[in-house]
């Protein structure tokens, strides 16, 4: 499934006046790869090629760090890799006789890959202005802010505590700012799209129907729906239109949860349809960084929803923008409608699968059995898969 895995939740500083049920600084924050401190987020852009992520990344980088301690030392398209060497104050207090602070010395890696980039903070070195010393004091972050040095008995140690909260902060702020760039530009970049394509046309059939599979689909339906779902036919399980495989692989779904109060959509490409504890099944896949995951944990029932081509840059913003921060439903131009269930779905939709939760399950990367893939995810955040049963199916 492509997700968007898009905006990010940043703590604020908190330092070691800090609440004991507060854990953002404590065991675990600060992760280590073969001994040494590196700071990984994956930011999931669905839909988009390495290349136009490389350049979207590559322009952030050469805006934010433009100095000649802070810059851009490598770039390599081919490889979709981009380094950082930069330094940076950590401020701890600042006031009018006083100034507690740490020069920071860091490396940024940046990999980008079809669907997502990579950030890796790393080579953390500190030099700490002291007073009353003629030169600083000089740590490295394996020496300093790791689990065993900076915590004792699993809170924070007054000296360098304050060097471990600062420094998460930093980092955290900094992927707030790369995540929230690529949103800018990648929204940018949609309405652009938007605006050079013509009006979706509303009616349109989709090509994965030709005329004898809608007679014989209606042929056995049941009568067409009225109200919100005027000018849709309900269809039995058994005739879904369609490659499942092509529709999700090449023409991409909507997942929409909520009700309401509440609803979010999401473009999705894992999944697929089964039977499954002696029900007819559909099954997707949602990352727990997604506003949509919080809304379908709620949620009893689900739509997914396909589209023709028609609307093919609607649902590229739909994959690559959040509803938690913006009106992402009025920005795509989609109509909601309910179901008689109270599921949300939008009726520029040719097929409309609900789905009521059947079963739930977060995955583990050590449940994959190939190895070039397991690889691939072994150090990335995994998602979670829904099966559902299929209540209802209406098309156009």
């Amino acid at each position: 499934m492509k997700h968007l895995l898009w905006l990010l939740l940043f703590i604020p500083v908190y330092v070691w006046g800090q609440d004991s049920r507060d854990t953002s600084y404590l065991k675990g924050a600060v992760s280590e790869v073969d001994g040494k401190v590196v700071f990984t987020k994956e930011f999931q852009i669905p839909t988009f090629t390495k290349e136009k992520i490389y350049d979207l990344v590559l322009q952030w980088a050469e805006e934010k760090f433009n100095e000649t301690k802070k810059r851009v030392v490598y770039r390599n398209p081919e490889e979709g890799t981009i380094g950082i060497t930069g330094e940076d104050y950590l401020i701890f207090t600042s006031t009018a006789i006083s100034l507690d602070r740490s020069l920071m010395n860091y490396t940024i890696q940046i990999v980008c890959k079809d669907e997502y980039c990579t950030l890796s903070f790393s080579r953390i070195r500190y030099e700490y202005d002291v007073t009353h010393q003629r030169t600083g004091e000089k740590y490295t972050a394996e020496q300093w802010i790791t689990d065993q040095h900076a915590l004792t008995k699993g809170k924070l140690n007054r000296t360098n505590g304050k060097f471990r909260t600062k420094t998460i902060d930093f980092v955290n702020d900094l992927e707030k700012d790369l995540s929230a760039y690529i949103g800018r530009q990648a929204l940018h970049l949609s309405r652009e799209s938007l605006q050079s394509q013509p009006a979706p046309v509303m009616q349109e059939k989709p090509v994965t129907i030709d005329q004898e599979t809608l007679q014989s689909t209606k042929a056995i339906s049941k009568p067409e729906m009225t109200g919100e779902l005027e000018g849709y036919t309900s269809i039995t399980l058994e005739k879904i239109p369609g490659n499942i495989i092509k529709l999700l692989s090449e023409d991409w779904m909507l997942v929409t949860a909520g009700d309401e109060t509440a609803f979010n959509m999401m473009t999705a490409s894992w999944g697929g349809l089964g039977y499954v504890l002696g029900k007819p099944v559909s099954y997707c896949f949602i990352h727990p960084t997604r506003y949509t995951y919080q809304l379908i944990e709620k949620s009893d029932t689900y739509t997914l929803t396909f589209y023709t081509e028609a609307y093919r840059e609607i649902l590229q913003y739909c994959g690559t923008h959040s509803g938690k921060s913006e009106d992402k439903i009025a920005a795509s131009g989609l109509t909601p409608v309910s179901t008689p269930e109270g599921s949300k779905a939008f009726k520029e939709a040719w097929m409309i699968i609900e789905c009521r939760k059947l079963l739930s399950q977060d995955l583990q990367v050590d449940a994959i059995h190939n190895e070039t893939v397991q690889e691939e995810w072994k150090d990335k955040p995994f998602h979670k898969m829904y099966i559902g049963e299929i209540i209802n199916v209406w098309i156009k």
